[in-house]
């Protein structure tokens, strides 16, 4: 049996959906759907736990001063040390700063217990 087989039925009418809630109940039922659950939830807390490191820190990792991110990113030290201290920023601004210190970031969507996961080059190309 596969993964279709345990899903609701949905009529040929493409503005007719499943309810989420009988998606994700179907798709708990089948077997072996749930193992590593919470290794998974385990490892995304951890990655969560990483990022709050923050990105002065990994711009160290990378042995650069925030000049150098400056002058690869084109702009001004001062404006390296204003993305570093941000909250919230632009997925684009961070792929930016990312690139400048030669690192790689990957997103995690969660729907339900449905997870994706996408480069920031993914979710900024355009």
């Amino acid at each position: 049996m596969s993964v279709i087989d345990y899903l609701p039925e949905v009529t040929s009418e493409p503005e007719t959906f499943a309810a989420i809630d009988d998606v994700m109940a179907a798709l708990e039922s089948v077997p072996g759907v749930l193992e590593g659950r919470n290794e998974i939830r385990a490892a995304n807390e951890q990655m969560e736990r990483e990022y709050l490191i923050g990105l002065a820190t990994i711009r160290k990792v990378a042995a650069l001063t925030q000049d150098e991110v400056a002058v690869k990113m084109g702009i001004k030290q001062a404006a390296v040390s204003k993305i570093e201290r941000r909250d919230d920023m632009l997925l684009s601004t961070m792929k930016a700063y990312f690139d400048a210190v030669g690192a790689e970031a990957t997103i995690t969507i969660r729907v339900g217990g449905i997870e994706h996961r996408a480069s920031l080059a993914e979710l900024t190309r355009h």
